[in-house]
């Protein structure tokens, strides 16, 4: 059941290989959705890229997913790793 989530989070975690998080992200069944992109977000954290975490949640978004509070902390976190106008 969470080994689609599993493997969004070791390639996010590992930073050189966000297509492949996406990749597996976008092959996720609906209701674990919000899980995935908790970790995308997490791993752009991690690796200081807010811009793309952003884009990740505009995309979630999109496919009308609905973000819950792990979503947004995550977001909240990877917004404050990035450098915003620097």
């Amino acid at each position: 059941m969470f080994a689609g989530c599993s493997l969004v989070d070791m390639y996010a975690i590992c930073g050189r290989s966000m297509e492949d998080a996406q990749r597996v992200f976008n092959k996720l069944p609906s209701h674990d959705m919000s899980l995935g992109v908790s970790y995308i977000l997490g791993g752009c954290a991690m690796h200081g890229h807010g811009n793309k975490a952003l884009k990740y949640f505009e995309q979630m978004c999109g496919k009308g997913v609905q973000p819950n509070d792990i979503t947004f902390v995550c977001l909240l976190s990877a917004c404050s790793h990035c450098r915003f106008g620097r």
